[in-house]
């Protein structure tokens, strides 16, 4: 009896353990190949996560959803090109800043005002990450 339980809080464990490494791994950075930026394969993923959060925490209908999406994968790739890039550490930040104001403006035009609000708060407490 005691192995049983043993083993089962053993599994238990082993999957909260894969499930958290699954959840918490960064995204792939593009990668630059000539003149040309190849985006890495789990940036619909990653955008569809962000959009799907973004519809539960502010109640978007699907048409919102949806340019959402678009919106987030636009926005992916001069984010990756940025963190890529070259420059200062200080640069990238000063870039990084100013992609998220454009970003956010451009969240601003596809919400409502109440769900703009919701939206920062959730953004300025870390629960919604770019």
């Amino acid at each position: 009896m005691k192995r049983k339980i043993f083993i089962s809080l053993a599994i238990a464990i082993a999957a909260t353990v894969s499930v958290r490494a699954q959840t918490t791994a960064e995204g792939q950075k593009p990668v630059k190949k000539g003149d040309e930026w190849q985006m890495p394969k789990d940036v619909l993923l990653r955008s569809r996560a962000f959009s799907q959060h973004l519809k539960k925490t502010l109640g978007l209908d699907s048409a919102t959803t949806l340019k959402v999406f678009d919106l987030y994968l636009g926005n992916r790739k001069s984010v990756d090109e940025i963190s890529v890039g070259t420059g200062t550490p200080e640069d990238k930040k000063n870039a990084l800043a100013a992609n998220q104001s454009e970003f956010d403006q451009k969240i601003k035009e596809l919400v409502t005002a109440k769900q703009y609000d919701l939206y920062m708060r959730e953004r300025k407490s870390g629960k919604i990450s770019q």
